[in-house]
């Protein structure tokens, strides 16, 4: 990127590897090799101390600590309660996931799908562990949150109730690799009862990293079968949900209605002339079965061929049954649908399963600051008011090129994460990720997979100054200011912290006379323009003249763009003034200054102007004492400028 005369740019470049830096992430910073060392050193079983076995953990309304379902509940650890606890008894199964006294079916239907397939399970659940040899108490489970995967360490300490386990089970009584791992999932999202109630699609894209879409069954859904077959066969985790007008309810034909439902497995198979497309599903109950055509007691099984039926038909109440497709369509309404993404799983599974390139950044809703123009804030609320979910949560938009559907528009549902999927024309589109309610202040990964090359670059300006903005404006200063400083400087000739505060509120006091607003500089912001101007501790004279000349330009500036003199710019104006101070933004340093300097009204005083632009001075003055004759183009990482951007 070419610069400008007379400036300074800054390119951002991708951060540097670091060792480890493709590992995934600690949870609380915790190591489970350092923690079970530990452990075993000093002989004691491993206490969370994040995520302490109480009421705090069960949770905050039904199971909070008065309810009447976390009475008698306990935390003991599997030898406590079960003779010979395993963590994994021969090998992991979908019947390893039955659901306990928490409305989690979401979360379980999709750790079930999960064993399907390996390769992804040991991804979540990493190898070694046990209740043998080396055992301290303490197990990791891995999760992908917000773009990455994070390493997740709990203490075995479960709750139990009446000598049982409360939620999740093992079909295998002394298994208790799927109970650990829902603490785990309750870790690391506050407690277990912010698990009543989700969406499987999100298990889905927190167990692997991929991306997950909502599949409506309209119309008959053309198509859908052989879709499942691809789907299954690479490695996709497919679910379903059964149509339900009043919450969860079990029905006459063996189904549980509002319930998710694991899709695990399809089969094709023609009676004479007649084609039969089964599905094959799993309710994480555990029990409660289809009783309907192609369920365990039906008498068409009779009809097959004994080597089919053998291959097929498992007659045992473990929640899994055979359902015709026509009867599949009419008694649920979604399928949902996890593609595994390629950066999350690194090689590809075999047959192409991956989605092919991806374009991955990062962003973040800022309440108060406006886009460039000034035309809607980056906090607000989504097109027709619904994209996202409540304050706090985050949101991750999706388009990809591929052979469904329709048109690039925004989806429409109250979802943590948002996908979709398009076929488009070679051309350019613009993706405007965006939360349901207006100032909802969160970060968010926007994700966009194709199946050819495609560029995407965020609509942005150049990170600049110009170096007129990093010289000293020439300021005669006025004798009385220049008696006042040595006055307050003394024998040291140099000014304090709070010696500068003094002489500032009383060099500024005509300003302040003439806009009838306050311009005090406090004691925090005066240490910072020692930072900037002076030694770091303190300010000769002639600091003092370089800081003054650019006090009066900066109070020009603010008084310009204060458009309403208030004493205070929002995000917009305060983009414009920089504008004019000479110094030209990316959106996301924008984000960060206004983040740090507005107000609670989310506003910007005097005080809070000068601060910023200080540090913009310092810190671009620090990057051109890099460049022969001063100005030219310096290469940063993005966290390094982050870092010296804002101080942090």
């Amino acid at each position: 990127m070419a610069c400008g005369s007379g400036r300074v740019t800054i390119r951002l470049v991708d951060d540097e590897a670091e060792p480890g830096a493709q590992g995934p992430q600690l949870f609380r910073g915790q190591d489970y090799e350092a923690i079970r060392a530990a452990c075993l050193e000093s002989e004691v079983l491993f206490r969370d101390p994040h995520f302490p076995a109480g009421p705090d953990a069960l949770g905050y309304d039904l199971l909070g600590p008065d309810s009447e379902k976390a009475k008698g509940v306990e935390w003991k650890r599997p030898h406590e309660f079960c003779a010979e606890p395993r963590f994994i008894c021969e090998d992991m199964s979908r019947t390893d996931v039955c659901q306990g006294r928490l409305g989690n079916c979401w979360l379980l239907a999709a750790a079930a799908s999960l064993t399907l397939y390996p390769r992804l399970l040991c991804r979540v659940v990493p190898p070694g562990q046990g209740f043998g040899d080396g055992y301290a108490g303490v197990f990791h489970f891995q999760l992908w949150q917000f773009g990455r995967w994070v390493d997740v360490v709990v203490d075995d300490r479960l709750p139990v109730r009446e000598g049982k386990l409360m939620f999740v089970r093992s079909d295998q009584r002394n298994e208790f690799w799927a109970p650990l791992l829902e603490k785990a999932y309750a870790k690391i999202h506050g407690s277990y009862e912010v698990m009543r109630g989700g969406h499987m699609n999100e298990a889905f894209v927190d167990f692997t990293g991929g991306v997950g879409e909502v599949l409506y069954l309209r119309h008959g859904a053309p198509g859908l079968f052989s879709l499942l077959r691809r789907a299954l066969a690479k490695e996709s985790l497919v679910g379903a949900t059964a149509l339900s007008d009043r919450g969860e309810y079990r029905t006459e034909d063996g189904l549980v209605r509002g319930h998710a439902y694991s899709v695990t497995g399809t089969h094709k198979l023609f009676l004479g002339f007649t084609k039969v497309r089964l599905l094959r599903l799993r309710n994480p109950w555990g029990r409660v079965e289809w009783t309907g055509a192609w369920s365990d007691s039906c008498p068409r099984w009779d009809s097959l061929p004994a080597e089919w039926r053998d291959a097929l038909l498992v007659q045992k109440e473990d929640g899994e049954f055979w359902m015709e497709l026509q009867d599949f369509l009419h008694h649920f309404n979604t399928v949902q649908i996890c593609s595994l993404s390629p950066e999350g799983l690194g090689p590809q599974p075999r047959g192409g399963g991956g989605l092919g390139r991806q374009h991955p950044s990062r962003a973040r809703w800022v309440r108060g600051l406006q886009l460039r123009g000034g035309a809607s804030p980056s906090a607000g609320g989504g097109p027709r008011g619904t994209l996202g979910r409540p304050p706090g949560s985050w949101e991750q938009t999706t388009i990809k090129e591929g052979p469904w559907g329709c048109e690039a528009a925004a989806p429409s549902c109250a979802r943590r994460d948002v996908s979709r999927r398009c076929r488009l024309r070679p051309g350019h589109y613009l993706v405007v990720p965006s939360a349901a309610q207006a100032g909802v202040e969160a970060d968010f990964p926007l994700r966009i997979f194709s199946e050819r090359h495609h560029t995407a670059l965020e609509v942005d300006d150049v990170i600049s100054a110009d170096l007129e903005a990093l010289m000293v404006p020439y300021v005669p200063m006025a004798p009385e200011l220049e008696l006042l400083f040595q006055e307050l400087a003394g024998e040291d000739e140099e000014l304090s912290a709070p010696q500068l505060q003094t002489l500032l509120s009383i060099a500024l006091e005509p300003a302040r006379a003439h806009s009838g607003v306050p311009r005090e500089i406090g004691v925090r912001t005066c240490e910072q323009l020692l930072q900037c101007f002076g030694h770091g501790h303190s300010l000769a004279l002639h600091h003092f003249q370089q800081l003054w000349g650019h006090l009066l330009v900066w109070q020009a500036t603010f008084d310009k763009f204060d458009e309403d003199a208030s004493g205070t710019m929002n995000s917009y104006e305060l983009r414009l003034a920089l504008n004019a101070a000479g110094f030209h933004l990316n959106n996301q340093l924008t984000q960060a200054l206004t983040s740090r300097y507005r107000d609670s009204r989310l506003r910007v005083d005097f005080e809070r102007f000068v601060s910023c632009v200080a540090q913009l001075t310092c810190v671009f003055r620090h990057c051109s004492q890099h460049l022969d004759g001063g100005e030219g183009v310096v290469c940063l990482t993005r966290r390094k400028w982050l870092e010296v951007a804002t101080f942090s």
